[in-house]
């Protein structure tokens, strides 16, 4: 029998898996390296379905195990894992086949087992020093063709053999937040890899999943051990973003999650002081449920209830007030707040519900501030009656002059406010009284030209 019948008999042999057959023809002489028609070799062959007993005669008897075919530049180690022979791939390996070898694409045998997602396969190639690392031609790793094809498994043991850096890592549960992909994320922490490792802007994952209003990304994070007090390089936490933008949802569950509400930024604000800053009434009402503390001040001096204040947040006012201790509302009434008291503030805002509280708690009110303007200049100059109302009332002094000698009348008539002027005379303000500039209320009316309002103060006696 010829040399090509007993090749081709060889090969007939290998791919029936008749062992028998393959060891008498090799005792009589045949290569062990034939290859068929499409230059695969009958170790490929026997690789490829898993025959170990016929490898390992093969390579006893010389079969080159890291030939390469011509067509496709396949190993017989390459073939033996996409078809997952577990005990073939040992026992190549043990005998030296290159488990870093690529095809003309640039893919490996790992990057095969990444694909199919065998996990078993997987641990094997990267016991023998596969590389993590490797790409080919088209910038692919085996990480990425794990993550294609959704192979958690092998996902996770490709992250516990180093197959990144933090940064990666950071980068890869930046992708699984956007992407809500639970089982990522999952499989990152399985691998106990750093959940809390910030991205390029210092925001940790749990931040990012607060920012983008993902509720189910942040239970899970939590349960699975993130910190829910990390916080940037500002001091900025979790809570405090949720406060700020006003999520109750999210953020009711990471204080369930031990999120601490005391905490402060490197500005010396809290969470309650952020929900304040955006008026989010109801996130400032489960602060104060969850035990805010109303008292606490930021660097510069100002606690919620001022920044409340310096917005014009009445309802948050209100709330903010009511459980301000006597101490610190003391304080509050006596403080100055960018040039103004609080009762001055609430004036200007014309919230009159918290300038009656302001005032039942002791404000006093006939303090001057920027200019030696007192509150009633300040609601008479813009015509709010009510308050205006309610500040004579408590005792404002209405013929008290500002630094330039101007009383509230001046300024009523000066601004055309007719109610104001009437509610400022009934109130017995005096009508000739002049300015610094010897101006009195009826001539700044006039020079305004308000007939009405002029012919309202000539009707108190002004004079000419």
């Amino acid at each position: 029998m010829g040399s090509t019948t007993q090749d081709s008999t060889l090969i007939r042999a290998v791919k029936t898996g008749n062992l028998i057959h393959t060891r008498a023809l090799l005792a009589k002489g045949v290569n062990a390296n034939v290859k068929d028609q499409d230059g695969v070799t009958v170790l490929m062959l026997a690789a490829r379905q898993g025959y170990t007993d016929i490898v390992q005669i093969l390579l006893e008897k010389g079969a080159s195990v890291n030939y390469t075919s011509k067509r496709y530049g396949l190993t017989a180690l390459m073939l033996a894992v996409a078809h997952g022979q577990l005990e073939t791939i040992e026992l190549l390996l043990a005998h030296g086949a290159n488990v870093n070898a690529t095809n003309p694409n640039g893919t490996t045998a790992l990057m095969v087992a990444c694909l199919k997602g065998n996990a078993d396969v997987i641990r094997l190639l990267l016991g023998a020093g596969a590389d993590v690392h490797q790409p080919d031609h088209e910038q692919q790793t085996a990480f990425s063709l794990a993550l294609s094809g959704s192979h958690w498994e092998s996902i996770k043991i490709l992250l516990e053999n180093g197959v990144g850096t933090q940064e990666f890592v950071s980068g890869l549960l930046t992708e699984a937040i956007q992407q809500r992909n639970l089982k990522l994320i999952q499989a990152i922490a399985e691998a106990r890899m750093d959940l809390n490792f910030p991205n390029a802007e210092g925001e940790t994952p749990l931040m990012q999943a607060v920012d983008l209003n993902y509720p189910e990304i942040i239970n899970t994070l939590i349960q699975l051990g993130a910190d829910v007090n990390a916080t940037t390089d500002e001091g900025f936490t979790a809570l405090m973003a949720a406060a700020a933008c006003g999520n109750l949802a999210i953020a009711s569950g990471l204080l369930d999650g031990g999120a601490d509400i005391a905490a402060t930024d490197n500005d010396g604000e809290t969470a309650l002081h952020l929900a304040v800053v955006e008026g989010h009434q109801a996130m400032v009402e489960l602060l104060l449920s969850r035990g805010a503390d109303v008292n606490v001040a930021n660097n510069l001096g100002d606690t919620p209830v001022m920044v409340a204040l310096l917005q014009g947040y009445r309802s948050i006012c209100a709330s903010l007030l009511q459980r301000l201790s006597p101490e610190n509302l003391s304080s509050l009434l006596t403080a100055e707040i960018f040039g103004e008291t609080a009762l001055t503030l609430a004036t200007l805002h014309n919230d009159l519900d918290t300038v009656k509280m302001l005032l039942k708690g002791g404000a006093d009110v006939n303090v001057a501030v920027d200019g030696g303007k007192t509150a009633l200049m300040k609601a008479a100059e813009r015509g709010y009656t009510e308050v205006l109302r309610e500040l004579v009332a408590s005792g404002a002094l209405v013929n008290q002059l500002d630094e330039v000698g101007a009383t509230a009348l001046m300024w009523a008539a000066h601004r055309g406010h007719l109610k104001a002027v009437g509610a400022l005379i009934e109130a017995g303000a005096e009508v000739n009284l002049k300015n610094q500039g010897g101006c009195t209320a009826l001539m700044l009316a006039e020079f305004q030209g308000y007939k009405a309002i002029a012919k309202q103060l000539r009707n108190a006696l002004a004079k000419d």
